[in-house]
């Protein structure tokens, strides 16, 4: 198989798995490029500036069979840039899925605060609705369910001096996950018997809220090898207490509390790995999920949505 590869929207070569391609074009180096692959359904792009030798190096790959393009060297990617996306055709249960993603402009804001620090609010938006049904002689049944989950969090990054002897850094996050599921289905059980012909229904619906806080603070000892590099030992303590809410179709409700969520590690990942755990990059995505009614699997289907942006709070 063939990877078309793409230049400025402009098909420039052909590649097969392994091979490597020179192209040489007059492009104007104080403009954003972008590059941009495909294999079947699926296809990655990656934005990016020159550096001053304009020479660049990108590289393609199927990492965990998933279509991949990196900027290797000779270059800068142009932050809130990029998109992928990806259609899988499973051949045992004839499932089909799809994700697409896009990078928003409000990773830059996640970019600075890790190479600089300070403080920043990042809100995540997810939302999905799943319909399933199935269709037997003797029953059938339908049902639908949905999950919105909104999370909000303040987060504090102090990066380290890079000066000799021992040097500190620091992270803390302070948020809240807001989390509501519903489910909704009706069966339907039906006598074979043309004599006696009933036909019973059931119905039922439930509805789940969550609440947790979340709190978090890291601090790390270590020193810098070199300009860039730093070795160390990070405690990083959580704490996650939340509040659960069941509300059946009938019944009372029930509210459950739990206040022992704590948690600690010691880790040796450097600064910025740590503080990337607390920030996940800021992007949109979409997913499908389709899995057709085969043997006694029901129809299933699966929409959800993504979104992840940031604000920068204070100076």
């Amino acid at each position: 198989m063939k990877l078309p590869v793409y230049v400025n929207g402009t098909e420039v070569a052909r590649l097969r798995n392994g091979e490597t391609f020179s192209y040489k074009a007059s492009l104007d180096a104080l403009q954003p490029i972008s590059v941009m692959v495909k294999s079947g359904l699926s296809k990655r792009e990656i934005v990016f500036v020159v550096d001053a030798s304009k020479v660049c190096n990108i590289e393609t790959g199927f990492p965990g069979g998933m279509l991949d393009l990196t900027l290797v060297s000779g270059g800068k990617i142009v932050p809130g840039t990029g998109m992928s996306a990806r259609t899988k055709v499973n051949q045992k249960d004839l499932s089909v899925s799809y994700t697409m993603t896009q990078t928003l402009a409000s990773d830059t804001i996640r970019l600075q605060w890790l190479e600089k620090g300070g403080t920043i609010m990042g809100m995540s938006y997810i939302g999905g609705l799943t319909y399933l049904s199935l269709n037997k002689p003797a029953f059938s049944m339908t049902g639908f369910g949905g999950q919105v989950m909104i999370t909000a969090s303040y987060l504090k990054f102090k990066v380290p001096e890079n000066k000799p002897g021992i040097r500190s850094w620091s992270s803390a996050v302070l948020g809240y996950t807001l989390m509501d599921q519903f489910s909704s289905s009706t069966t339907k059980l039906k006598n074979i018997d043309p004599g006696l012909p009933i036909e019973t229904e059931f119905s039922s619906t439930s509805m789940n809220v969550m609440l947790s806080l979340n709190g978090g603070y890291t601090i790390g000892l270590g020193k810098f090898k070199n300009e860039t590099k730093w070795k160390g030992a990070a405690l990083e303590l959580t704490y996650r207490p939340s509040i659960v809410m069941t509300i059946p179709q009938e019944g009372e409700t029930n509210v459950s509390f739990n206040a022992t969520g704590f948690g600690f590690d010691i880790n040796f990942n450097s600064f910025t790995s740590n503080a990337a755990k607390l920030a996940p990059k800021a992007q949109s995505k979409i997913t499908l999920f389709i899995l057709p009614p085969v043997k006694d699997m029901p129809l299933y289907i699966n929409v959800g949505y993504g979104l992840t942006f940031y604000r920068k709070i204070g100076r």
